[in-house]
């Protein structure tokens, strides 16, 4: 065991949560949990049966957040790269963002396939945040797909009104390339 203060300052992220951080002792599975680095920076997914956690760039986001998350399964996302201890937060059956527990429904799955069309048919980031689809992106896809952008763009709204799951479909519809994984 090591004694927490060895492991977190007094100006740890999450220190409002722990009442008596110099009487506390830490198991060496918990100071990895707070010492490596890429868990505050990448999104990672932790399984039971088989027991795993593994970095999670978008495609393996979308995989996984494709359906609701089970009961065998904790996500982590930190959507500030390097700025909390988001694992240590984990719970099985939702998706944990910097401070806030996420659940994730067949609906979040369905908002998340449409911003993922989206973004493939060029929508940018900033511009899924509108209320309005862009009409030079709407044009370049012709016509006989704007009824289906609409629906797709109108199935945004509830997460644009909520923040959290707006940003994680954001993280996860990203390509690959283009890092945030």
């Amino acid at each position: 065991m090591v004694p927490a203060g060895r492991v977190l300052s007094r100006r740890f992220t999450g220190y409002e949560s722990w009442t008596n951080l110099g009487g506390r002792d830490l198991c060496q599975v918990c100071v990895w949990g707070y010492r490596y680095t890429p868990l505050r920076a990448e999104a990672h997914v932790v399984t039971r049966e088989p027991d795993s956690i593994r970095r999670a760039p978008p495609a393996v986001l979308r995989e996984v957040l494709s359906g609701p998350v089970g009961a065998r399964c904790a996500v982590v996302i930190p959507l500030r790269p390097g700025r909390k201890h988001v694992l240590p937060e984990a719970h099985w059956g939702v998706v944990t963002v910097d401070d806030v527990h996420l659940s994730w429904s067949r609906a979040d799955s369905e908002r998340l396939a449409a911003m993922v069309r989206l973004r493939a048919d060029g929508f940018t980031e900033a511009m899924l945040a509108a209320a309005a689809p862009e009409y030079r992106i709407m044009n370049r896809c012709g016509g006989d797909r704007w009824a289906t952008l609409l629906t797709d763009w109108r199935a945004l709204e509830t997460w644009r009104q909520a923040d959290p799951w707006f940003h994680v479909g954001l993280r996860t519809s990203r390509g690959d390339r283009e890092g945030g994984s």
